[in-house]
């Protein structure tokens, strides 16, 4: 699979370079679809991790059999694992508009993406925040 990956790369990365000399305006189009393609490449592989992440999550306190590990509401869950699942996601997501960004120029908007990226992981991780807190409250009040 990893072959597939890299060949799928690599020749993106040089299709865009080739039309990036003829054509630059397209060149941004063909690193798109080379992201596409990689990421087509991808699919059968992040369907097999989450549901190995689903069965996982079934067997966590708060994750009883019959809930998706991917229910809930936007800035909560029905467990610290979810919560810590959804925070990966937003942050492979973000790491992946941010470079697409970049490559096509575009550093402010890169860093921007990446601030947004921050405040939404710092948003789902609040409650989990709030609890060690309250258990480092009731350690000191004993």
């Amino acid at each position: 699979m990893i072959w597939k990956l890299a060949i799928a790369a690599a020749a993106a990365a040089l299709a865009a370079l080739i039309v990036r000399q003829v054509k630059p305006e397209l060149a941004l189009f063909v690193q798109l679809g080379g992201v596409l393609a990689v990421a087509l490449l991808l699919m059968d592989v992040l369907q097999e991790l989450l549901a190995a992440v689903q069965g996982i999550l079934q067997f966590a306190p708060g994750g009883g059999v019959g809930e998706s590990a991917f229910d809930g509401a936007a800035f909560g869950g029905n467990s610290s694992y979810t919560m810590l699942v959804k925070a990966l996601g937003v942050c492979i997501t973000t790491q992946l508009a941010a470079d697409i960004c970049r490559d096509s120029g575009s550093n402010a908007l890169a860093n921007i993406v990446e601030l947004g990226g921050r405040l939404l992981v710092l948003g789902l991780t609040l409650p989990l925040l709030k609890s060690i807190a309250e258990l480092a409250v009731g350690l000191i009040r004993g």
